[in-house]
């Protein structure tokens, strides 16, 4: 048998993802000879380390665990030293490596003041912000004639006496001055675009060491992929996990390290309001973290709430949630090194905390996530994945020519659905319906806004939020919110409540409460919000 590492690996590639009991052994054996050689160069490590991740989650059995958890040992010390394969391993989440990408202010804070990394300024991409416009707002009254002096952006920072070391730093407490308007801050940020360089100085700063704290290894006997959904679906919930502070703190940072790592940046983990995490402990070795956004960061009327599920303690999957109601639009995401476990089991198991969370009846998936624009979900036939569980298309023609071609499937030996048929299903969204009928969306309701405002107000829309609001507050008979987070929801709850012409005294309540737990509790604001446009 060829000894080599490149041929061992390519050995053990074949067999890394079946879960028979006959390789087991084999899979020891080549761990085993992998472990006594060297890669010779990046592409190698990055197959391997791949593997060694998606056999440490899923693992057959002790060995097996013990054997990946060594070689995560010796890759880490290989790599705490200057190999000169750290420089061509960029971005690729190794540990001890460096990360060059751009990422949003809020997160950028976020690394700034994470201890088991550097953040630095890498470069300036040809930015459209003059520095010198951003600090004549910012700086000291004193410092602001250093803005006069028509500086490029480096030279402004030289005349300021900023150290390079130090630039990040000074930049982001420059920009976190206009935190009253983030969206403004936003603005100016991207237009900055520095790119920053993360250089890790700690292992668990790796993905390989980024992992949440677990009670029990799950070994793998199977990958489980004939399953009773709709069983799954109304299976009852645990409680969600007792966090302390240093708990939810160690959940916290996993998460937001797993969307670095990866260089991804969402929403809710860039702005989470980590008040509104909870972990949901499952079977087989699954644990779902659930997340909303901050108060001055929310969606109008919805809640959009973002996924971290974990394997054995390995962040596997991510995604989110846009909730409004008893409707959701739902987006999955699997980390490409867990590819080629239980997608089907792991999708189910989050309708399943979504669905009993938040009372959801419908949930809805863009096309995009079933090949639209994206020539690798036509390639997978990813639309019959999802049909497999449930989701149907939301036209419905396009839903007669799919249960047709599903009988061709199920009745002609080696059928499968052309190119050009999949292509055909993404002129329209999926959706999958789990009680009644499908709920009301935003949408429905949303253009009646835009109506009102032009037939009632003639398009002022100043002078239309005023009136909205006095009259909702003389309905309600609350007085106007003073509190800026209250503030977000009290004028599209205004507009809303005016359009859709709402008297009903309860409903008014519903809505007035709205407004304090929209930014308090997006819990109870979802089930206040299901209660007055769906109930």
């Amino acid at each position: 048998m060829n000894t080599s590492f490149i041929s061992s690996l390519n050995q053990l590639s074949k067999i890394a993802f079946n879960f028979e009991e006959e390789f087991i052994d084999k899979k020891i054996i080549l761990l085993k000879l992998l472990s006594t050689k060297i890669w010779t160069n990046e592409k190698e490590i990055q197959i391997y380390h791949d593997l060694l991740l998606f056999l440490s989650s899923h693992p057959q059995n002790h060995q097996i665990k013990l054997l990946t958890e060594k070689e995560f040992k010796r890759i880490t010390s290989f790599f705490r030293g200057n190999h000169k394969l750290k420089s061509k391993l960029i971005n690729t989440g190794f540990p001890f490596t460096k990360t060059i990408t751009r990422f949003s202010h809020d997160f950028s804070e976020w690394i700034n003041q994470f201890k088991e990394c550097k953040i630095s300024i890498e470069s300036f991409e040809e930015s459209s912000l003059d520095l010198n416009q951003l600090f004549s707002m910012t700086l000291p009254s004193l410092e602001r004639d250093e803005t006069n002096g028509y500086y490029s952006n480096e030279e402004l920072l030289d005349a300021l006496g900023i150290a390079k070391s130090s630039r990040f730093d000074f930049l982001l407490k420059q920009f976190s001055t206009l935190e009253y308007k983030p969206q403004i801050k936003d603005y100016f940020w991207d237009l900055l675009k520095v790119w920053s360089e993360i250089e890790g100085k700690d292992k668990k700063f790796s993905r390989i060491y980024n992992r949440i704290p677990i009670k029990e290894i799950y070994y793998q006997k199977e990958i489980l992929k004939k399953f009773d959904y709709e069983a799954l679906f109304q299976k009852e919930l645990p409680k969600p996990l007792g966090l302390n502070e240093k708990s939810r703190r160690e959940f916290v940072d996993v998460i937001k390290k797993s969307y670095l790592l990866t260089m991804r940046e969402i929403d809710p983990g860039s702005y989470m309001d980590e008040t509104s995490l909870r972990v949901y402990e499952l079977e087989r070795g699954i644990s779902i973290a659930i997340y909303g956004e901050k108060a001055n960061r929310q969606l109008p009327m919805k809640s959009y709430f973002s996924f971290t599920l974990f394997k054995n303690g390995f962040p596997v999957s991510y995604g989110g949630a846009w909730i409004f109601g008893r409707f959701s639009m739902f987006g999955i995401n699997i980390f490409d090194a867990f590819r080629g476990g239980e997608s089907g089991y792991i999708l189910c198991q989050l309708l399943r905390v979504f669905k009993q969370v938040f009372s959801i009846d419908y949930f809805e998936i863009e096309n995009y996530m079933f090949g639209r624009g994206n020539p690798d979900g036509i390639k997978s036939g990813a639309f019959w994945f999802y049909y497999k569980y449930g989701f149907r298309p939301v036209d419905s023609y396009l839903n007669e020519l799919a249960e047709k071609e599903s009988i061709k499937i199920k009745t002609k030996p080696g059928y499968r659905s052309s190119s050009k048929t999949l292509v055909q299903f993404t002129d329209s969204n999926m959706g999958l319906l789990l009680k009644g009928s499908k709920p009301i969306s935003l949408l429905d309701i949303a253009p009646k806004v835009t109506k009102m405002i032009k037939t009632e107000f003639n398009g002022d829309r100043k002078q239309a939020i005023e009136f909205c609001q006095k009259d909702f507050c003389r309905k309600a008979q609350i007085k106007t919110p003073k509190l800026e987070q209250e503030l977000y929801g009290f004028e599209e709850i205004s507009l809303l409540t005016y359009a859709l012409k709402i008297e009903d005294k309860q409903k008014l309540s519903f809505l007035a409460e709205m407004i304090k737990t929209k930014s308090a509790n997006p819990y109870v604001y979802n089930d206040l919000l299901r209660q007055v446009f769906q109930s």
